[in-house]
């Protein structure tokens, strides 16, 4: 299976041209304006749908879940919470 980091940074490039050298784990994809508030909740459903994991609104609301690497480490720590309940 595909890393968790490994899918994040595939759905944003998919969407997204990052900048080759962009340090993906201090990205804000938030503040630099590759996501908009819209694409951020499509982008949030598509992790919550592939991991099978629930986001909740304080989550969401957090700019420092807005950091690439700082997400990649939330869902992985939900996925762990899951497997491990």
């Amino acid at each position: 299976m595909e890393s968790v980091k490994e899918f994040v940074k595939d759905c944003l490039e998919r969407e997204y041209d990052l900048p080759a050298d962009v340090d993906f784990d201090t990205f804000d994809f938030i503040k630099t304006g590759y996501i908009d508030s819209i694409g951020y909740i499509q982008f949030i459903s598509m992790l919550e749908d592939e991991y099978d994991i629930t986001f909740d609104s304080e989550e969401l609301d957090d700019e420092e879940n807005q950091i690439a690497g700082n997400l990649v480490k939330l869902v992985e720590r939900k996925i762990k919470e899951k497997s491990n309940g």
